[in-house]
């Protein structure tokens, strides 16, 4: 008998999500229509893994890989996963992951109950091999995927909802885009290169205008999500990290292509900034893209001071003095310079100085609500969702911003700045 062909290879852990959110997730995909490969019920119990699922997983179109608290804990998991991130690697297999109930940045970093799982596995296992998990581990927490917990509050109808809207419209792809789906095809380089063509191609037709960049707990529900809905609603293409169409990149490149690509970028510079790895990395590349093409960065201090971040005090100097330790001493180098040039931008805005009197408007409190949705067409509730989030300040401090990105991109539709809005 011939072996199948698969549209999706389903690999997950046994325990946690085995009998619940996987069976739902496996039936609604089914019940869409779509051919799906999981081992419980394509194989006889107690079968281990062999020719057919190495079969499935190199022959299926999309492979999703739901990992959970139980994944590392299995070295059949891991091995199944080992050979989907060869597959990604070697030919464009396309890859969705699930993090299930998890922080994927424990997964990426191999902290928390992954760093204890790899411990245990360490023991029965050779250290190559265990080395060899901890890199597909972390391989796989690069690639953009959906993360359990952040969607409406774990609700796992909608999640299930997602993931199969996406493969749908995935599995109807142009013969193009559905290259990576083939690994023999995409073994020719020449295909390959036809293929990579058409990507770059397509991102440069579609790159942003904008990077936001933040500190994902000090303000991505706060100003920072409204700052994106607004810049949006005035036209103006900003990149979303939470855009599906990512789903199955390499994060990473997609923010550091966006970066390269846009004409303004606004990090927002908040107490914890400094913290994270990511925001330092992102700040040292808008630099660099600012010395070799021109890129214009317009940063906003939020709630703290410019010489904060110019001479690396307070939370500034805590947290780089703990990268100091981990990190070597020419990235170390790189991120110091690149927060002290931004803290000493002359066109930055500071949040504070709004709140302190330094922006008068001659609104009432009382009608200031309705005065700034007025004067924009976005009214949706999204809009009104994120923005009770923010105080009337930090209203105002977003409209400024959009006024100013308007102008500096030339936007057709933006009238002159009113004299209320003077610079901060």
């Amino acid at each position: 008998m011939a072996p199948q062909h698969y549209d999706v290879f389903l690999s997950y852990g046994e325990g946690d999500s085995q009998t619940g959110f996987n069976d739902f997730l496996y039936n609604s995909l089914v019940a869409a229509g779509v051919h799906v490969f999981r081992h419980d019920d394509a194989l006889p119990a107690g079968k281990q893994i062999g020719p057919e699922i190495l079969w499935a997983i190199r022959s299926c179109r999309i492979a999703i890989p739901v990992i959970s608290e139980q994944y590392a804990q299995s070295n059949w998991c891991l091995s199944e996963l080992t050979e989907i991130m060869d597959c990604h690697r070697h030919y464009g297999k396309l890859v969705f992951p699930i993090f299930y109930k998890l922080n994927v940045l424990d997964v990426r970093d191999r902290v928390g109950i992954f760093a204890d799982a790899l411990r245990t596995l360490e023991k029965q296992h050779s250290s190559e091999e265990t080395q060899k998990w901890q890199e597909v581990m972390a391989s796989a927490a690069r690639i953009k995927g959906w993360i359990s917990n952040t969607i409406r509050n774990g609700h796992e109808g909608e999640l299930v909802k997602m993931v199969v809207e996406r493969i749908l419209s995935k599995l109807k792809t142009t013969w193009i885009e559905r290259l990576p789906m083939s690994p023999i095809l995409m073994s020719n380089y020449y295909i390959r290169s036809v293929h990579h063509c058409f990507l770059q191609k397509t991102r440069s037709e579609s790159k942003c205008q904008v990077f936001v960049a933040f500190r994902g707990p000090d303000t991505r529900f706060g100003l920072a999500a409204y700052l994106c809905i607004s810049l949006e609603a005035a036209g103006i293409r900003v990149f979303d990290d939470n855009d599906p169409l990512l789903i199955g990149t390499d994060i990473d490149n997609e923010i550091y292509n966006a970066i390269d690509c846009c004409k303004i970028a606004i990090p927002i510079l908040s107490k914890n900034y400094a913290a994270s790895v990511w925001c330092l990395n992102e700040l040292d590349q808008m630099v660099e893209c600012k010395r070799r093409k021109g890129l214009k960065i317009l940063p906003i201090f939020y709630k703290v001071e410019p010489s904060q971040v110019q001479e690396l005090s307070h939370s500034f100097q805590e947290d780089m003095c703990k990268h100091k330790k981990q990190v070597d001493g020419y990235t170390y180098e790189r991120w110091e310079r690149a927060l002290r040039e931004v803290g000493s931008s002359s066109n930055g805005l500071i949040s504070e100085k709004i709140s302190n009197g330094y922006l008068l408007s001659p609104f009432p409190t009382k009608n200031f609500n309705l005065i700034l949705l007025s004067e924009t067409s976005y009214t949706t509730s999204s809009l009104l969702q994120f923005y009770l989030a923010i105080d009337r300040h930090e209203g105002v401090l977003v409209k400024r911003v959009v006024k100013d990105i308007s102008r500096l991109l030339n936007n057709p539709q933006t009238s002159p700045i009113p004299k209320l809005f003077s610079r901060l």
